[in-house]
């Protein structure tokens, strides 16, 4: 069934590079076209709206994209996809500084003024009212989430192991995703290293290897003297579909995560995920029994690698598929924010 509500979706860039919002707004997108919104996409701050009944939905906060959806006078909301994390006013204490005089003078406002504020989830909700002076919003979790994942195909399966076949009849431990500090991939190699149980299983790291960064040399140093740790370089289509479907698990060792679309494609496919409780994704993972979460030390690292080495995952595997669809499928998300508008007449 068609719905009346017509939605433009505000954006800083559509440069996929730039990170998980952009492809979070567009299976937003895509999933609102399919329940017949008429939905489209902008990036450009000169944009118009098509009438003064169409609902702005500002994504990220600190660009432009929120005060562009204040000032058309249209009903809109606000996605900030994360960026009201305290962790990045701990880690950088200047720039937060700067920030809250941003707040104070307009970001503030915005959020204030905006017919409600959604959240990926319940933890991002509680950690945003906690790092700027003078919060107001009006709050709601509406969730996030990924579409059905593509048909598994024998020549998915083929490709992957003809271009890495040493990982063939391997218990695979899979990470995916970049390689930044605040991943904690460091932890990660340093507790496989150490792990308790050494048989035939692999840690398998996917993500793009940037030439000549200082961060993924210092990893690569950690990890050379390992030979069960495998580098893949960043695994898209097909090759990332068979990574998430032979794994026997993924781990995200994360600091800092504000959702983790790579959690919710994961469980798409019935795998199980090992979490830090810094993945604001954890909760939901506990709560369907889809994994184990532990905190984002190299201790807690290391109780993950040991648990998974001796764990059974049927039953994890059930429930992580459970999770996608009770949770983690973007249509659900759709339903929530079709239910913010009602309650929001204008």
């Amino acid at each position: 069934m068609g719905h009346s509500f017509e939605v433009l979706h505000l954006i800083q860039s559509l440069d996929p590079q730039t990170g998980g919002v952009c492809s979070a707004v567009k299976l937003l997108h895509d999933a609102m076209l399919r329940r017949g919104i008429k939905s489209r996409i902008s990036d450009n701050p000169m944009v118009k709206v098509n009438h003064r009944e169409e609902w702005i939905i500002a994504h990220g906060l600190w660009q432009w994209p929120g005060r562009v959806a204040r000032s058309f006078g249209n009903p809109y909301l606000v996605y900030p996809h994360g960026m009201l994390d305290p962790w990045f006013k701990k880690t950088y204490p200047f720039k937060h500084f700067k920030k809250q005089l941003y707040w104070w003078a307009i970001q503030g406002k915005i959020l204030r003024d905006a017919h409600a504020v959604c959240f990926t989830t319940q933890e991002e909700q509680a950690l945003a009212q906690k790092t700027f002076f003078s919060y107001q919003a009006n709050e709601v979790v509406t969730g996030l989430g990924v579409k059905e994942p593509p048909p598994q195909t024998p020549e998915q399966t083929g490709k992957f192991y003809q271009q890495f076949p040493k990982l063939k009849g391997r218990k695979m431990l899979l990470y995916l995703g970049r390689f930044h500090p605040k991943k904690g991939v460091d932890n990660l190699i340093r507790a496989w290293c150490q792990r308790e149980q050494k048989g035939e299983e692999v840690l398998v790291l996917a993500g793009p290897l940037e030439k000549g960064s200082d961060w993924i040399n210092n990893l690569k140093d950690l990890a050379k003297e390992d030979s069960s740790i495998h580098w893949t370089g960043m695994l898209g289509g097909d090759l990332k579909w068979s990574a998430l479907r032979l794994a026997d698990s993924m781990i995200l060792p994360s600091h800092q995560e504000n959702y983790g679309m790579v959690v919710a494609e994961a469980c798409s496919v019935g795998l199980p995920v090992y979490l830090t409780d810094k993945v604001n994704l954890w909760r939901e993972i506990i709560d369907a029994g889809a994994g184990a979460v532990e905190v984002d030390t190299l201790e807690g690292i290391q109780k993950m690698v040991n648990k998974w080495t001796v764990c059974d995952h049927t039953k994890l595997s059930l429930a992580a598929k459970n999770c996608f669809t009770e949770r983690l499928h973007i249509s659900r998300t759709t339903e929530r924010l079709i239910e913010v508008m009602k309650r929001s007449p204008i």
